[in-house]
């Protein structure tokens, strides 16, 4: 009887993958008046099927852990400590990524947040980084136009 894999590894460039999400978006991403975004949620670590298949394409093997491919914005957001309060996968806090209702705590690489979690929190991000891009392009625009 084959045993059940509950743990994994994060891959090698995960700190590149954090530290590129936090300089795209600095602010938490569920509520950016939260202030500082301080930590790196995965919505769901286990690739889908398509996604490994086109891993393989890109000779990275479709193995058990988390894959080092993800996309920020996509895959992982910047997160404040308050809405990433985590005690072992689950927090009973409902601001929180990992409140019972919309984190699936299965263990290991099939954890995972409900659907409706993870795509407000793509729209939420993408949006938050569009305005702070126009915001830094107009400020850049108004100082160059005073010189």
């Amino acid at each position: 009887m084959s045993r059940i894999k509950t743990e994994f590894e994060y891959a090698s460039n995960w700190r590149s993958y954090c530290n590129a999400g936090l300089r795209l978006m600095p602010f938490c991403t569920c509520n950016p008046m939260h202030g500082k975004a301080v930590t790196v949620h995965h919505v769901k670590y286990k690739r889908s099927f398509l996604r490994r298949i086109l891993g393989m394409f890109l000779f990275h093997s479709p193995k058990k852990s988390v894959s080092g491919r993800e996309i920020v914005g996509y895959d992982v957001f910047p997160l404040c400590e308050n809405c990433h309060r985590n005690s072992y996968g689950k927090s009973s806090y409902p601001g929180s990524v990992h409140y019972t209702k919309v984190w699936r705590q299965l263990g290991g690489l099939n954890s995972h947040n409900v659907p409706s979690l993870a795509w407000s929190l793509r729209f939420k991000f993408w949006f938050l980084v569009i305005v702070l891009q126009l915001g830094r392009l107009l400020i850049s625009l108004f100082r160059n136009a005073k010189k």
